[in-house]
Order: C-alpha cells, then structure tokens, then sequence
C-alpha cells in the first residue's frame, strides 16, 4: 500500500496528544497559572523510608489515604490523585476517573486509524506548539504488518492550561492491524518536570496499558518528587484493573506504595471500587504493613469514606478508627 502523509500525520498528532494529555492529567488534576516552582532537579530517585511502614495510630490515616488516592494528605501539591476541577460543585480524584479519560482519547486515536493507508513502515516527525507557550517535539514509526509502533517525545518548557511540562517520553505500542485498535501503549518518562504555578513536581517511571473492552489494564511504576518540600513518594508494579459498564466503572488494584516519611505498604483491595459519575460508591482497599500491621479504607457511600487499623497484628481492625470522612474535606 502507499504511504499516505496527511492521514499518518493525522494519526501520529492523535497519538503525541494522548501522551501530552495523559502526561499532564498524571502530573495535575486541575489547572492554575503557568510558570513558577523549584528547579528542576537532574534526577529523580525515591528519597524516603525504604523497609515496611509499622502501621500505628498515627500514620494510619495518611498511609491509606495516600496509598490509594495518591494525595499528598499533608501537601498543597496532588499528583496522580489530584482533584480534578468538575463543571458543578462536585470534584473527584483522577486516579478514581482515569478510565473515562484515557479510554476517550484512546477511542479517538482509533477513528484516526480507522482512515490511515500507510507503507510497510511509516515514520513521521513534527513540532507542536503549546497553547500558552513552549513545545514538544516528536519522532515515531509504525510498522503495518505487525502494527507494532515505537518513538520518542521531547517536551520544551511545553503549556497546556497553565502546566508547563519539560523532558523526554519513550512510548511502544501495538495496533491491531485487523480492528484497528490499540491493544497496548507503554510509556517510560525520563525527568519529566511540570509546574502549575508555584507547584513543582518531577517524574520518572513507566505507564503500561493494555487495552480492551470491556475490560483493561494499566500498570503503574512511578517515582514522583515534589520539587518545593523535596519530598518523594513511589509506585512500585501497581496493576489496575478496571472495567466498563453503561453507567459505571469497577477497578480493583494491587502492588507497593513508598511513603516517604513511613516505608512500603502492600496494597490490594478487598471489594472493587465502583464509580458511577464522581466518588466512589463502594470498594474497599487495604494496606499491609509490617508485623501484620494493617490500614483498611472503606467506601461508606458517594460522601464518605472511613479508615480502620489493626496496629498489633491480631487480624481485628479495633485499634483506630478514623469515624466517617467526607471527601470534601479533603479539597
């Protein structure tokens, strides 16, 4: 088949803006004023407590919290768990909605491909700049045999709703040459620096999804600093497991969060959590800590959550309770 520049042009645009957009949804759930922040630091390796967190009292909260939303409980600055600025008064937790959004953009990459007739191997290249200023450059190839797509993706000081956002994306991935859809996207992030006023935050790690319907799976192995506390927190091989209904979304979740401040947890869940428009309406999530040590976070309803702790290792969750929470006080 000839190749067809303005179709793959078309593609390899729907390709690099999920990858801009799903960056910068990973780094800040809402927007504010570009520029500003600390400095961008010239490596990111997780800087904290490296053994198993000894849950107690004290750290119960903050580590279920923080293992599951990803939210900074004791920071201005929300990374993969940010509040996500809704139309209405309601706000949610983008790790809670991020399967709307990705599979949004994905679907939109799939009517693209539905148009392309492109060669053997097809590669194509090109400068786009940002809405509010600065640039990302990117180089890819495809193969339509095997469908099989690889490249890179350089951000300069690159803005977008007030984020500016800095360094190098390696993204893979594989078409499906007889449905046309994308059956797997791996991106690894080198550096990435972003900032959204006086937030600063840098990232380093890998995002892998594999995609279906209506079932699919993302993979989570990130480091993340806070430039402005020099603070770090870590995702280690966290699986996320989601699936698609009409109405609402179920996912179940497992793998390894770093505190900075307390050590690893074992996180997994006990019930999936299902959400229907913004918060969550059940699920329950538990983290593993040593000695048998354990936080438990449990869905009360679309207002509230509620955290137990079994602090001495008998396997009964009576030594904290954190009584009924409302996900507006969190904001």
């Amino acid at each position: 088949m000839k190749g067809n520049k303005k179709s793959s042009s078309k593609l390899w645009r729907a390709v690099v803006t999920f990858i801009a957009v799903l960056a910068m949804a990973n780094v800040f759930g809402c927007s504010g004023g570009g520029g500003g922040g600390g400095g961008a630091p010239a490596g990111i390796t997780y800087t904290g407590v490296t053994t198993q967190a000894l849950i107690d009292e004290n750290n119960a909260y903050d580590i279920a919290v923080e293992a599951v939303t990803a939210d900074k409980t004791t920071s201005s600055l929300n990374v993969l768990g940010a509040v996500e600025q809704k139309t209405t008064s309601q706000q949610n937790f983008l790790v809670f909605d991020i399967s709307q959004n990705l599979q949004n953009v994905i679907y939109k990459i799939e009517a693209n491909i539905n148009t392309l007739y492109i060669g053997a191997i097809q590669s194509d290249s090109d400068t786009i700049t940002g809405i509010c200023g600065g640039n990302f450059t990117y180089n890819l190839s495809v193969n339509d045999v095997s469908g099989d797509f690889n490249g890179t993706i350089s951000f300069n000081n690159y803005c977008e709703e007030g984020i500016n956002i800095s360094g190098n994306v390696s993204v893979s991935g594989n078409i499906n040459v007889n449905t046309s859809e994308i059956s797997y996207l791996g991106m690894t992030f080198n550096n990435i620096q972003a900032k959204d006023g006086q937030e600063s935050i840098g990232m380093n790690g890998s995002l892998d999804f594999y995609m279906g319907y209506p079932s699919w799976q993302m993979i989570m192995s990130l480091v993340i600093k806070d430039n402005i506390r020099n603070e770090t927190f870590k995702y280690q091989n966290v699986k996320y497991n989601y699936t698609e209904y009409s109405n609402y979304t179920q996912f179940t979740f497992t793998g390894r969060f770093y505190h900075e401040e307390y050590g690893y947890v074992e996180m997994t869940t006990l019930s999936p959590f299902t959400i229907y428009d913004y918060w969550p309406t059940t699920g329950t999530a538990l983290a593993e800590g040593q000695n048998g040590t354990k936080a438990k976070l449990t869905i009360i309803d679309s207002s509230s959550f509620l955290v137990e702790a079994d602090t001495d290792g008998d396997g009964s969750f009576d030594d904290y309770n954190s009584g009924p929470i409302l996900w507006s006080s969190m904001l």
